[in-house]
């Protein structure tokens, strides 16, 4: 009998272990310090702090077709992230995480993995590096190890064919801040594009020389540390201490460094970090902190990175005054504005145009990271290059500015006129391009006083077009002046008139191939005289605006325009616009809670209607 009843106890005791909610935490990057419940159903978790206790990363088990509501107490996290399987990740929705700190869900699987943001622990660097080691344009060295023994690997990212001469050099070190996983992701992206077959990659590894330090705290990303090492020690703000005082790991990398520096110049310096903020940002150091110079090309390298995606944009950047501690203050003090030195913050929830990150946006991200970084060092491709004002024909008299004072500009200077002699222009004119489809930008520095209706025209052997640009806004980024179709051995030709109703700002041209000409590509161009532009933010949330340039032959004539939206199968939605205009720029904004139907979240089309010709745009609603 006595058998029997420890057998049942045991059993019982079994059953209550089953349905018991199990927490746990030791493994890689793991962070877990405990764990209180009064009914099984509603925890209260707390993480092993440092200088924040931001970083939570754990399991738990038991948790099949089982509601079970957490909040983390010493966290800031905002909707973090869940996986059955600790591959695939998937956000908390915004039922499910609704407030800071707080995630509650009834699961599918006997077990699950929930972390900040996904995590990206060491195994899985070395799982990358593994997978990079028979790469021909990747070397991989040791060029120190941490505190607690584990090694500081280095890639080394170029063609190895060609001279370093040829070359420049670019310096990046990441997960300073262990708990920083994006960007990590960030980083992949840009290594990604980097080594991949894209003609443009496989050019710019001819040209560029990558040293990067992925891991410079492998310790505290093992540890699951938020923002310490091994020794809890911020190793941000370690750069400027004599060698015996500095931890090792900034010893080692300062040490690299300089060895490098010592033989050739590091061009640019990138230290890779997230933020708790919804928004991507580059921390830029004040002119009184650097000089005048260094600040505005600080902001023309923050600018052409803005300029190739839509996720950060000039209203992100942060300002601060260099401090000495910091990485970008040691490489000041020793090598000044030689080295273009920026933090860059990815966020961890969404970036400013509502957009939520995840993997591939982060990866996506990367790829325009490495393309502006290739305009900041003026790297042209066939395929994809800029012209600047000297190479421009220049005809009148234009003024030179290469002032300080003014930074939305690219390059070392522009060209600015008040409107003159209408045979005063500035022209670029491109070498003979293959048969495609081009995109043609625009660069110009805004002025108080700058034209709102600066007049450019695009020219090839079969097309002519003529754009009318605000320059009073957006100066300093990429503006889309036209798409033109290219046939094989011609030109493209942009001419900036001295015409408009302020200063008039030439500065830079960008050609971009898009894609190759189809049959319908090949005929004959149709001369439009309006334009229809991409809506931004795309893709939105609550609202985006949409702009339009209509130019009547008669600009004292009104003529009929629509404008409306369609959902994917061509039902109209709304008509947000539908009468006669007069020439001009037009905006509108779309808001999807102030139609007369609900719609969800997708793919739209906006069409623009004039002459008896339409263009159409497509944009994508993310409730």
């Amino acid at each position: 009998m006595k058998v029997i009843f420890t057998f049942l106890l045991a059993f019982l005791y079994s059953l209550q272990l089953k349905s018991q909610v199990i927490f746990e935490a030791n493994f890689d990057s793991g962070n877990l310090e405990s764990v209180t419940t009064v009914d099984s159903v509603n925890f209260i978790v707390r993480t092993r702090a440092d200088i924040v206790g931001r970083w939570f990363y754990f399991k738990m088990k038991n948790v099949k077709n089982r509601f079970v509501s957490v909040t983390v107490q010493n966290s800031d996290v905002t909707r973090p992230m869940y996986s059955y399987d600790n591959v695939d990740w998937h956000r908390f929705t915004e039922l499910e995480s609704p407030q800071r700190n707080v995630f509650k869900k009834t699961y599918s699987n006997d077990s699950v993995y929930v972390a900040y943001y996904v995590p990206y622990p060491l195994y899985q660097l070395n799982n990358k590096i593994q997978s990079l080691v028979n790469n021909p344009y990747v070397k991989i060295d040791t060029i120190g190890y941490s505190e607690q023994n584990r090694p500081l690997i280095l890639l080394t990212l170029t063609d190895f064919t060609i001279p370093d001469s040829l070359k420049f050099f670019i310096w990046t070190h990441g997960r300073t801040h262990p708990s920083e996983t994006p960007s990590s992701y960030h980083l992949d992206g840009m290594i990604d594009y980097f080594l991949s077959n894209d003609e443009v990659a496989s050019f710019l590894r001819q040209k560029i020389k990558w040293f990067v330090l992925p891991f410079i705290n492998p310790d505290g990303v093992y540890l699951g540390k938020s923002r310490v090492n091994a020794n809890n020690v911020d190793l941000e703000r370690e750069w400027n201490k004599i060698p015996s005082a500095t931890p090792k790991e900034v010893q080692r990398a300062k040490e690299f460094l300089q060895s490098v520096l010592s033989q050739r110049q590091v061009h640019v310096a990138l230290n890779m970090h997230s933020q708790v903020a919804n928004y991507a940002t580059f921390w830029i150091h004040t002119a009184v902190s650097t000089s005048d110079y260094f600040y505005r090309r600080q902001i023309q390298f923050a600018n052409l990175q803005s300029g190739n995606t839509d996720f950060i944009k000039p209203s992100d950047y942060s300002y601060s005054n260099l401090q000495a501690y910091f990485p970008e203050g040691w490489m000041w003090a020793n090598w000044g504005d030689q080295i273009m030195a920026l933090t860059y913050e990815t966020p961890y929830t969404r970036f400013s145009n509502n957009v939520w990150i995840d993997n591939h946006i982060l990866s996506l991200f990367g790829k325009q990271s490495v393309l502006g970084i290739m305009e900041y060092l003026q790297i042209n491709h066939p395929k994809r290059f800029i012209m600047d004002n000297d190479s421009a024909l220049i005809a009148g008299n234009w003024n030179l500015s290469t002032s300080n004072s003014f930074w939305n500009y690219y390059g070392n200077s522009f060209y600015y006129i008040m409107p003159a002699d209408f045979n005063y222009f500035v022209e670029w004119i491109t070498p003979f391009l293959s048969s495609g489809k081009y995109g043609v930008y625009v660069m110009y520095q805004d002025l108080a006083t700058s034209a709102t209706n600066a007049q450019y025209e695009i020219n090839t052997s079969n097309y002519f077009s003529r754009r009318f640009v605000n320059q009073r806004i957006n100066g300093g980024l990429w503006y889309l002046l036209d798409t033109v179709n290219v046939l094989s051995n011609d030109f493209i030709k942009v001419r900036l008139l001295s015409k408009g109703d302020g200063t008039i700002t030439a500065d830079a041209v960008r050609i971009i191939y898009l894609s190759p000409l189809t049959k319908v590509d090949d005929k004959e161009e149709i001369v439009y005289f309006f334009d229809l532009y991409q809506n931004y933010p795309n893709p939105f949330n609550s609202t985006t605006r949409i702009r339009f340039t209509i130019k009547n032959e008669n600009q004292f004539e009104k003529e009929k325009v629509t404008l409306k939206v369609y959902d994917l199968l061509g039902s109209e939605v709304t008509t947000l616009l539908d009468e006669y205009v007069l020439s001009g720029n037009y905006e509108f904004e779309f808001k999807p809670y102030n139609i007369n139907r609900d719609i969800s979240s997708g793919v739209y089309f906006v069409k623009l209607t004039y002459k008896n010709q339409s263009k159409t745009i497509k944009m994508v609603y993310i409730k």
